[in-house]
């Protein structure tokens, strides 16, 4: 890898550790490491606006500090990032990095990279609760924002008949398929909105794990994908209004809702179901 990376030292209480990854991974983190006793450091390349972003993140009231960046020349941060991560059990579904030993099946090997979803956040565990929980055998699947690609590959080695992901981020799409021929799975990828598949097309479930500022202008397209079900994840409990206000005004119903306290936010996933044809 060509070029500077900037570095920033993020101290913070553990509880707050995961939510602080999934949001340096939001904003585009080459990786990051868990120091014990001190905090996380983030690695980024130097790009317009980042340091100021990741500044932001900074919380005196969560106990959260963020040093200035520092600049370092280029490093393999990927090797430095591995270092500690293990074999983690969602849904019945073993999921690891294709560096870690196997610790029992079934399993898929995710190597997130710079692409967010590697079970170890609460969004990620909820959406395939969720999803697995209420998979039938043949299903075919729509996975908008699909990340790593751990919701797609999830399915289709859980029995699903086929699987789409879609991510408008091209480092996400290169390493979903990267994620797909490791584990000798081939789900659909489109790099691109949901513009990129014909509005006709229909799928038994869609499942979207997006921060619902994200996801809800594109809640009516993606809930007229769903022939059965649509699977939310990513909105906060204070948000839980504003969703239940959008699927009642689509005429949709929740069905089942899930929530996970992590890094001192409680997130919410919900399965919802298309009405009965009238």
């Amino acid at each position: 890898m060509q070029g500077d990376h900037l570095l920033f030292r993020i101290e913070a209480p553990h509880r707050e550790w995961d939510r602080l990854a999934g949001e340096l991974f939001e904003l585009g983190t080459l990786g990051i490491e868990e120091r014990s006793g001190e905090g996380l450091l983030a690695y980024f390349t130097p790009e317009p606006g980042t340091e100021r972003a990741v500044l932001a993140l900074a919380d005196p009231a969560r106990g959260i500090r963020v040093s200035a960046a520092t600049r370092l020349p280029p490093r393999d941060w990927e090797r430095v990032w591995r270092e500690g991560l293990a074999a983690r059990r969602v849904a019945g579904l073993w999921i690891r990095p294709s560096w870690v030993p196997s610790e029992g099946m079934p399993e898929i090997q995710i190597d997130p990279a710079q692409a967010f979803g590697s079970g170890e956040h609460a969004t990620t565990r909820l959406a395939l609760e969720l999803l697995l929980g209420s998979l039938e055998r043949g299903d075919r699947v729509l996975d908008f924002g699909t990340g790593s690609g751990i919701l797609a590959l999830a399915v289709l080695r859980s029995g699903a008949g086929s699987a789409v992901g879609i991510d408008v981020d091209r480092v996400a799409c290169e390493n979903a398929a990267s994620n797909a021929r490791r584990n000798a799975l081939a789900p659909a990828w489109v790099c691109g909105s949901l513009d990129g598949i014909a509005r006709q097309a229909s799928f038994d479930v869609a499942v979207a794990n997006l921060l619902w500022s994200r996801l809800r202008p594109w809640l009516p397209r993606l809930a007229g994908h769903a022939k059965r079900s649509l699977v939310l994840s990513g909105y906060l409990y204070a948000e839980r209004s504003s969703v239940a206000r959008a699927l009642g005004d689509l005429g949709l119903e929740m069905l089942e809702e899930r929530q996970e306290s992590q890094s001192g936010d409680v997130w919410c996933a919900s399965r919802i179901v298309q009405p009965p044809a009238r």
